[in-house]
């Protein structure tokens, strides 16, 4: 390569590997977006059902060179019916355990202008009293992201996680979900997970960016057929540390 083309090539190459939306999940799967270098990502969602509630948070921090580690605090949340009691089950005969705390791990490889491999894991243990009750629990995957244009991009790839997160049912599958600007400020994005378990929905919502460093998301949870989870909505709210591209 010639010495003047160095620069703009390697200032052109950090444009294509830097993220363009910013999320690192989508409403359940994750996004293809990693951290930057040095900067924060937090994002807390909560899923509203008809007898109860779930709460989501998820901290990020960007190592760089497509790498990036976090920690999750899944299943926290309460029912309300028909009584208010906190949500906990530390038995493992009785489905997924809850709340789950996981550290996150992720690296992401740059194949081209359009197209992003990353590959992540999801490992730790339920919150519990009884130290016989504690689990292991991990959900490991791999993502491919396809930019269709400005704004515009599908996701997709393979899982494998265990029951003490998902309960009974299928152990692997497949994920998918989209992103698809409808302006600078509105986004159409939805995702989706096979199986018949504890996470084997779809959502159906839209993004919006209230501010530079904002985004408000919501949808429709759609279990999938013979899932114990029902239908509900979800309410999303992620705060970057920094001022994305969009």
């Amino acid at each position: 390569m010639l010495p003047f083309f160095r620069p703009a090539f390697i200032s052109f190459v950090t444009l294509l590997a830097a993220p363009l939306f910013a999320q690192q999940n989508l409403f359940n799967i994750p996004s293809g977006d990693i951290t930057p270098k040095n900067k924060v990502f937090y994002q807390h969602q909560i899923n509203l059902y008809s007898s109860k509630f779930e709460s989501k948070s998820h901290f990020v921090y960007g190592l760089g060179k497509g790498w990036d580690v976090g920690v999750n605090l899944v299943g926290t949340g309460a029912m309300f019916r028909p009584d208010w009691k906190l949500l906990q089950n530390d038995v493992r005969s009785q489905g997924a355990v809850y709340p789950v705390v996981l550290a996150t791990l992720q690296k992401q490889f740059v194949l081209s202008d359009r197209i992003n491999v990353n590959v992540g894991t999801q490992a730790g243990t339920n919150l519990t009293h009884f130290a016989d009750r504690k689990t292991f629990a991990q959900f490991t995957y791999g993502l491919a992201t396809y930019q269709l244009g400005p704004g515009r991009r599908v996701v997709a790839g393979p899982y494998v996680t265990n029951s003490a997160l998902v309960g009974p049912g299928n152990h692997a599958g497949v994920m998918m979900g989209y992103e698809w600007k409808l302006t600078d400020k509105w986004y159409l994005m939805g995702d989706w997970l096979s199986g018949r378990n504890d996470t084997g929905v779809g959502v159906l919502g839209a993004m919006f960016w209230p501010g530079k460093h904002v985004q408000l998301c919501g949808g429709l949870l759609l279990a999938n057929p013979n899932t114990p989870k029902p239908n509900g909505f979800v309410l999303e709210v992620n705060i970057l540390g920094w001022t994305a591209r969009h």
